[in-house]
């Protein structure tokens, strides 16, 4: 058998093995192909697709916001209303997918002045501080961590997008859905009709922080060389250093503050601790990889595409 001819004989069953891969990958995860089937938006369409690259486009070359001008800022929303324009096609506010929510989503823009000053931060260090990629994990229990890997010159991994360098920065948080119903209070009109006031959106998660901790450290290589020499043996004591660096951790517990963006009963009815105040989240926008939010409370937009 040749080599011209190879490609001719294996096709056919190449052909087979790829479309029976396909068919166990969709067997083995019938949960993410129902919530990606079911996600608020299908971005089949074609005016839907042109929205979403005429956004990221927008994006690209801001360095995530942080060093966008006057006029990119207003390209970026320009594109995101006209995308979030496709959420609310008609007059309903349409209910949020969590379980098409659930997952890694990882930063593609923002205008929060909060993340925007450690992104300026690390673009004006000269490279003494990196700020890698910026993620929000949701799953569809009510539990969300953001996440930033950070790295320090000389000290730490390099921290670029897609590496697992430096440190890592998690804020674990839970959500609640907002009850439409539970700020459904009545008014009394000049006839004396009860009526109710209009209800929050279905698309609104009340957010509450409950701890942050720095993990995942992973030394420079110069650093590593200070704990064990490389001309010298390594002990017991240097393996023990080096391991207790890679797996320290430092927690901070928040659960003390009061909570912004629940209905003001709902944490002492539940009987639930409160977390740190972070307001209200509204997801303006969700299909299987894009996802739009903005923050009620500290204020500021989020683009993000998945990454898992």
């Amino acid at each position: 058998m040749t080599p011209a001819t190879t490609p001719r004989v294996f096709a056919p069953a190449l052909r087979s093995v790829a479309r029976e891969g396909r068919r166990e990958r969709a067997r083995a995860s019938p949960r993410r192909a129902s919530a990606s089937a079911q996600a608020t938006t299908s971005s089949s369409s074609p005016g839907l697709r042109e929205a979403k690259r005429a956004l990221l486009e927008a994006c690209e070359g801001t360095f995530r916001g942080s060093a966008a001008s006057a006029s990119e800022r207003a390209a970026v929303e320009e594109a995101q209303v006209a995308l979030e324009g496709f959420t609310y096609k008609s007059d309903a506010d349409p209910d949020l997918d969590l379980e098409a929510l659930a997952g890694r989503w990882r930063l593609r823009w923002t205008n929060a002045n909060d993340v925007l000053s450690v992104l300026r931060l690390a673009r004006d260090s000269l490279g003494a501080v990196q700020v890698g990629d910026i993620f929000q994990t949701f799953d569809a229990r009510g539990s969300l961590t953001n996440e930033i890997r950070l790295g320090l010159a000389f000290l730490t991994q390099s921290a670029a997008r897609d590496t697992e360098g430096g440190l890592a920065l998690k804020v674990g948080a839970r959500y609640e859905r907002v009850d439409a119903g539970a700020s459904g209070e009545k008014t009394t009109t000049k006839n004396d009709d009860a009526k109710k006031k209009p209800s929050p959106s279905r698309r609104t998660l009340a957010l509450v922080f409950e701890e942050a901790k720095v993990t995942e450290l992973r030394i420079s290589d110069e650093l590593e060389l200070v704990f064990a020499p490389a001309l010298l043996p390594r002990g017991a004591v240097n393996h023990r250093l080096l391991l207790a660096l890679r797996e320290a951790e430092a927690r901070f517990d928040l659960s003390s503050a009061v909570a912004i963006g629940a209905p003001s009963s709902s944490s002492a009815a539940s009987g639930k601790k409160t977390g740190a105040p972070v307001g209200a989240y509204h997801v303006t926008y969700l299909d299987e990889d894009t996802l739009i939010g903005r923050a009620n409370g500290a204020g500021g937009t989020f683009i993000f595409d998945r990454v898992a």
